[in-house]
């Protein structure tokens, strides 16, 4: 059987659309003026860079700087995660693969770098090894 619908095989003219308008005006729904108000959740701690934690380092132990820098990339990388997700799925979404924030803050520091796919070569971990998230041992 033949295709009668193209019986020359030229190639048809493919056509994308890029615009998506919407069918009620952000000006006329109080909801969307209220989510495109909205901040994106940030859980994150304030962090020092790498390089200030080194000038630091004279005033606290080794344990502590260690801590300190692995809970700023914890943090950092769950930011970056939950960003990744739609605007109103992200808690759900992150809470279905990874569980809750604060179960992985409760995890030892090497569990919660192995389940957020965290490399970082530059931490000791063998001083972090049985504690987690808070300094808390597990």
């Amino acid at each position: 059987m033949e295709n009668t619908h193209n019986p020359k095989n030229v190639p048809c003219p493919k056509v994308s659309v890029n615009e998506h308008r919407l069918l009620v005006s952000p000006n006329k729904s109080k909801k969307l003026a209220e989510m495109a108000n909205k901040l994106p959740v940030d859980l994150s701690v304030n962090t020092l860079p790498a390089s200030e934690l080194k000038a630091v380092s004279g005033l606290k132990s080794e344990f502590d700087i260690e801590l300190q820098q692995a809970c700023g990339l914890i943090d950092k990388r769950i930011n970056e995660i939950i960003n990744s997700f739609p605007q109103g799925k992200r808690a759900n979404l992150f809470s279905l693969r990874f569980g809750s924030v604060a179960a992985i803050k409760s995890l030892a520091i090497t569990a919660a770098f192995h389940k957020l796919a965290i490399h970082a070569p530059h931490i000791n971990l063998r001083v972090l090894k049985s504690v987690n998230y808070h300094g808390d041992t597990v």
